[in-house]
């Protein structure tokens, strides 16, 4: 099953003796229910090109995959160490994340799906992640 959405995502970076940053970003995108997970597909432009991301939803388990401009895995597991990576023009980072929290709530026409994480590149912790996803369906 798959329906078309509208997603937020909010993004809060989290470094030690520092201010919150805080993103916010809107797209058009494809809830999909397959098996036991449910997936958001959507599409972004950065510096004028576009990245394609998939986010992996559950309640214990998540993943964000990212490609094009950005190519990102970054595996969530509540309580556990993850290791993805991350590519770019630079090369391709180990990164790893450890997942504090999970939550995911589906109702008939919306959704909300939230993980916190630590990142750590290159073994240094580089900030707590919080990343806020909330879709609702939208008429086709």
């Amino acid at each position: 099953m798959s329906k078309q959405v509208k997603v937020n995502l909010k993004t809060t970076i989290q470094q030690p003796n520092e201010e919150p940053e805080i993103y916010e970003l809107w797209s058009s995108g494809t809830y999909i229910e397959k098996g036991e997970y449910s997936y958001l597909k959507y599409e972004e432009i950065q510096d004028q090109q576009i990245i394609k991301t998939t986010v992996k939803m559950g309640s214990s388990q998540g993943l964000i995959f990212r490609s094009g401009a950005v190519n990102m895995r970054l595996p969530f597991l509540v309580g556990a160490d993850q290791t993805g990576n991350y590519e770019s023009e630079f090369g391709t980072l180990i990164v790893k994340t450890k997942t504090r929290q999970m939550t995911f709530e589906l109702n008939e026409d919306q959704g909300h799906f939230l993980v916190q994480y630590d990142l750590i590149v290159g073994g240094q912790p580089v900030g707590e992640y919080t990343l806020e996803f909330n879709y609702t369906e939208v008429s086709p």
